[in-house]
């Protein structure tokens, strides 16, 4: 399957890449209200855009918690390299960076 896919083939997790894009726009309400802000404009904006490899980079930033994400997002402490290529990505989206 093409990594930008939407055609709505099923994923090894059973889910299609419309699923998972939905489910990652609703993981992008965040508890902390600067953060999800920040997330939910770049996840109805360039989520259906990025590579599969992008989005699952996406999925991993979610796990984090909220105040480093934010902390990340804002570039107030040095983000993780596993997670570094989808913070730029957020921020070049955002204007911040």
């Amino acid at each position: 399957m093409n990594a930008g896919s939407s055609d709505g083939d099923t994923l090894p997790d059973g889910l299609t890449a419309e699923e998972r894009i939905a489910r990652a726009r609703w993981r992008s309400r965040r508890g902390l209200l600067e953060l999800e802000l920040l997330l939910t404009p770049f996840a109805r904006d360039r989520l259906p855009l990025l590579s599969a490899a992008m989005r699952a980079d996406y999925d991993r930033l979610l796990g984090h918690d909220d105040l480093d994400v934010h902390a990340w997002l804002l570039d107030r402490e040095a983000t993780p390299p596993e997670v570094r290529e989808i913070v730029a990505e957020i921020r070049r989206h955002l204007e911040l960076g």
